[in-house]
């Protein structure tokens, strides 16, 4: 079947939906990509990871950092929380 050659000036194409095409411009990354570190870890913890990263449409590194940021806050208790802290705070000075 042979493609139909039509005048496009003839049509009047009105479109009711668009595309959101702001973006999150208000991210800033704190390190390149140089600056990352790979992380060793067994192959299901991996493919968990980057399942979780697709369905949240977000990066691996992203995901993992939150994932920490609510362990930290879920899980430590505040003395452990604290010489995490402390010890956070030495390696960023």
């Amino acid at each position: 079947m042979a493609l139909i050659k039509k005048d496009a000036d003839h049509f009047e194409v009105n479109i009711k939906k668009t595309v959101d095409d702001s973006r999150d411009e208000q991210k800033t990354t704190k390190y390149s990509a140089a600056d990352r570190k790979s992380l060793r870890v067994d192959p299901p913890v991996f493919d968990t990871i980057k399942s979780l990263a697709y369905i949240k449409d977000v990066k691996m590194y992203e995901l993992v950092e939150s994932a920490v940021e609510a362990y930290k806050q879920n899980t430590l208790s505040d003395r452990e929380r604290e010489i995490f802290d402390s010890i956070y705070q030495r390696k960023q000075s």
